[in-house]
């Protein structure tokens, strides 16, 4: 780093309203965030760690951190410190967490809208997947989820009554749904995932996007603390706001593995 020192020490060339110094350091700060250092709340690590990072003095720092909040990369957050922008949403590797928890872990507010409520009886696929008895009514239930007011996603979910009891009774605006079937004696302990790509279509308008956009579409079917089917949902993210995060293995003793549609 001793290029970096004589640079800050030797100040901005003439006529140049940002230092090459605090280029520099604005430009590895950059790269640390895109390598994925940063953990899952977007926030970046204090001041003082950052400039003992890249050995810089705190004042520097604070300079490259005001260019990349110029250019759109950070933003200042008083008393909280720094925060990439526009980070993409997503769970942690191989957790299983519900919208609103990873939203509280990166300091977001969480803001929820109910477009449709319906007590029913199961349909046929879904009566394969949730296996209720000939009684037995599920929840359908249809969310707008935001981030500081923003849509993000338009979730349709499914719910198992018989796992649930009263959970039709409760409001869900503003409430985090694997918290609510927790409450009510279910909760959520394994889930399937998949996701897949689409055009936004019909529920453009709900994310304030073309329907020509891209979304991402996660469908999922959990289990409860017994391992009985719960939930069914089907989630569509806007494709510029989710990323899903997998860590894979090679198959030991041969060739098996994941085989994806070509």
């Amino acid at each position: 780093m001793e290029h970096i020192e004589r640079a800050e020490q030797l100040g901005p060339p003439a006529g140049s309203s940002t230092s090459l110094l605090t280029q520099t350091v604005a430009g590895r700060l950059l790269e640390y965030i895109r390598s994925q250092e940063v953990g899952p709340s977007g926030r970046l690590p204090p001041e003082r760690v950052l400039s003992e990072h890249f050995e810089v003095s705190r004042s520097t720092l604070r300079k490259a951190l005001n260019l990349l909040a110029a250019q759109g990369d950070v933003a200042p957050a008083p008393q909280s410190g720094w925060f990439i922008t526009n980070v993409p949403y997503g769970p942690p590797p191989r957790q299983l967490l519900s919208f609103t928890e990873m939203a509280r872990r990166r300091g977001l507010a969480v803001q929820t809208q109910v477009t449709h409520q319906l007590t029913r009886f199961a349909s046929h696929e879904e009566r394969q997947r949730l296996q209720p008895r000939d009684s037995d009514r599920v929840l359908e239930l249809e969310r707008i989820r935001l981030l500081e007011g923003e849509p993000i996603c338009v979730e349709r979910s499914v719910i198992a009554l018989w796992l649930t009891p009263g959970l039709d009774g409760e409001s869900f605006v503003d409430r985090s749904l694997y918290e609510l079937m927790s409450s009510h004696g279910a909760t959520p302990s394994r889930s399937d995932f998949i996701v897949s790509a689409a055009l936004a279509g019909s529920i453009s308008s709900a994310l304030g996007i073309d329907a020509s956009d891209p979304v991402l579409v996660g469908e999922e079917l959990s289990y409860n603390q017994h391992g009985a089917p719960l939930h069914l949902s089907t989630s569509n993210y806007r494709a510029s706001a989710y990323r899903f995060q997998a860590t894979l293995t090679a198959a030991r003793g041969g060739s098996r593995g994941m085989h994806l549609p070509v």
